[in-house]
């Protein structure tokens, strides 16, 4: 139950009447010691004094009460805001620290009114030039003043405030202290700094993104230190997303980046630029040889087997590097040669690092204008199979087909499958153009078929092509509606196909061999797991490169390869295609070794259709 606050009336009456029994007691003792009588005018004084002393008493009394009620509306404010308020005097003491400081500082009141300064010895240390300039600002200016500032709480905790802070002055002016508040924005500053972090970074690798590349470039383009911009793409990342799922695909992303976190040094900025494609920023000290050696470590170190979620990866990549000043003096400059020396590293094919050189921007031009010449081509039906005959080596009879595509252009003619074939599988048109060429070969074998000379006839697939259910979908429609046995139609693969995930890989292979499809290992050699995946998948023939072919009269090494893949394939019941052969001694040496398949300039060059058509008429029953 609240209390009512005395009338002032009342204030002043207890007044009047505490001064007028003063008084009163004054006259009594005056007259009766010293007058001996009374007279009405002893009472004149006394009565004057008694009301002017009381009325005087009652005014303090009046203003003490205003005065103590106000304090206790101050208080009762402050004491309870969220914000810590003080007022301290010059010579450091506080005359008052609101409750808030315990939470705020960990300090409770009595350690502030027991501790001078003590605000100034919980500034964080990387603050304290700020806080020093602050206070000979506010004691030397007295302007009021707020800023943004670090605290370090008594239990080890660091705080971000506002600190607003104004002089307090005395009636003449003399500045005899400060009142300030505080602020906490703790949070407001951790909710600045996780935005500028999603800004900044990529929420999947917690790498710096483009944005922080661009703005680190930048800077960097303004000093004279050389530096180098590293763009890896990484291979066949598209199959791994679509095998075996984009969730999939983010784990991989987050182990390649951990590994390239090992391999970079702290001064070296690595970024992930974009889906499969990271940008490494590092110092260039001597000539580009550095460089390209540091290259070579990264990409061994991603090329390591990779385990996730029981499925072994082995993941590549390709690397192009633009060096600054030489190679460009801003950032889009840079990035832009450096991912054109990534594109010229990947049509090298085993060569996967390359540094930028002028003639590759000519390139990449060409590239552009290839690839827009391909998409018209499609749209036109340009594109179309050559046949080159496999041969039994003894007797020269034609017995398989390999279907090769070619381009005949409007302008250029006949354009060789190495100047687009590269490209269409970069770009994607890969899937469209083996869909075409499907086509034909489908019509083609179904025309054959009808003349009774039709011949086992092998189709190259991609990696692109060999994830695309919407392809083997279409492969199984069109052998069914040409009525003929899925035996003729062979699948001729590489092994960049199952870098990717070798065990989704043997599956399908399962299936399309379960489906009556014979398939072929391509290049066999050329890479330097073909073993393995020959103990892993299912493979009914081998096709050795024609790297081995080239110098197998001659070089004893050459030999010793045929005589031990010969010897492996028949004891694991493979048949062997020896590729590229083109002379007489060649083909003496293949024989010496029991290799009896090959296809090669030496019997047929790639024929188109119709002449195909008539050898295989022509070719003895």
């Amino acid at each position: 139950m609240s209390v009512r606050p005395m009338p002032d009336w009342q204030l002043y009456a207890r007044s009047i009447l505490l001064v007028a029994a003063v008084v009163a007691c004054a006259v009594v003792v005056q007259i009766q010691f010293i007058y001996l009588e009374f007279h009405p005018r002893f009472l004149i004084v006394p009565t004057i004094v008694t009301l002017f002393v009381g009325a005087l008493l009652g005014r303090v009394s009046v203003l003490r009460r205003r005065l103590r009620q106000k304090s206790l509306e101050f208080r009762a404010i402050v004491d309870i805001a969220q914000e810590f308020t003080y007022l301290r005097r010059v010579d450091g003491q506080y005359e008052y620290v609101s409750p808030s400081c315990l939470n705020f500082t960990g300090y409770s009141q009595q350690d502030f009114f027991q501790q001078p300064n003590l605000m100034d010895k919980l500034i964080h240390p990387d603050d304290h030039t700020r806080w020093s300039s602050h206070i000979h600002h506010i004691n030397d200016r007295g302007d009021p003043e707020s800023f943004d500032v670090r605290l370090v709480t008594k239990g080890g905790d660091v705080r971000w405030f506002t600190h607003i802070c104004a002089p307090v002055y005395d009636e003449s002016g003399r500045q005899i202290g400060v009142r300030s508040t505080n602020i906490d924005i703790t949070q407001r500053k951790e909710d600045q700094a996780r935005i500028e972090h999603m800004a900044h970074y990529d929420p999947l690798t917690d790498l710096p993104n483009r944005r922080l590349l661009e703005q680190e470039l930048g800077r960097r383009t303004q000093q004279p230190q050389r530096f180098a911009v590293l763009f890896l793409d990484l291979s066949r990342f598209k199959n791994v997303n679509d095998s075996l799922g984009h969730g999939f695909g983010d784990q991989l992303l987050q182990r390649i980046a951990q590994r390239l976190k090992f391999v970079c040094s702290a001064d070296t900025l690595l970024c992930r630029f974009g889906g499969d494609e990271f940008v490494i920023v590092t110092a260039l000290s001597g000539d580009k040889e550095a460089v390209l050696a540091f290259a070579r470590q990264v990409l061994d170190e991603i090329e390591r087997p990779l385990l996730i979620a029981s499925n072994e990866l082995r993941i590549s990549g390709t690397i192009g590097v633009a060096c600054y000043p030489e190679d460009g003096t801003d950032s889009v400059t840079l990035i832009r040669n450096a991912d054109t020396a990534m594109y010229r590293a990947k049509r090298q094919g085993q060569e996967k690092i390359a540094a930028y050189h002028t003639d590759y921007s000519r390139e990449a031009t060409h590239f552009i204008n290839i690839e827009s010449d391909i998409h018209r081509a499609l749209q036109q039906q340009e594109f179309f199979p050559y046949y080159q005959p496999k041969v039994d080596l003894r007797s020269g009879r034609i017995i398989a087909l390999e279907a090769l595509a070619r381009w005949q252009h409007p302008q250029h003619g006949l354009v060789p499958p190495d100047q687009f074939i590269p490209i269409a599988e970069e770009t994607g048109q890969i899937a469209e153009l083996g869909k075409q060429m499907l086509e034909h070969v489908l019509a083609d074998l179904g025309r054959w078929r009808l003349l009774g000379c039709v011949v086992p006839v092998s189709i190259n697939i991609s990696p692109r092509q060999f994830t695309d259910r919407e392809f083997w979908q279409r492969l199984h429609a069109g052998v069914a509606e040409g009525g003929f046995a899925p035996a003729l139609l062979e699948l001729e693969i590489t092994e960049q196909v199952f870098l990717g995930d070798i065990h989704a890989a043997a599956a399908r292979l399962q299936e399309l061999r379960a489906a009556g499809f014979p398939v072929a290992l391509d290049d066999f050699g050329s890479g330097y797991s073909s073993f393995n995946y020959l103990r892993r998948l299912p493979v009914d023939t081998l096709k050795l490169d024609r790297a081995f072919i080239t110098d197998v009269v001659q070089d004893p090494a050459s030999r010793a390869i045929l005589r031990a893949t010969v010897g492996l394939c028949e004891e694991l019941g493979l048949a062997l295609v020896a590729e590229g052969v083109e002379t007489e001694a060649q083909r003496a040496v293949l024989i010496s070794h029991h290799c009896h398949l090959a296809q090669g300039y030496l019997f047929h060059r790639p024929l188109p259709g119709a002449d195909i058509e008539a050898l295989l008429r022509a070719r003895p029953a």
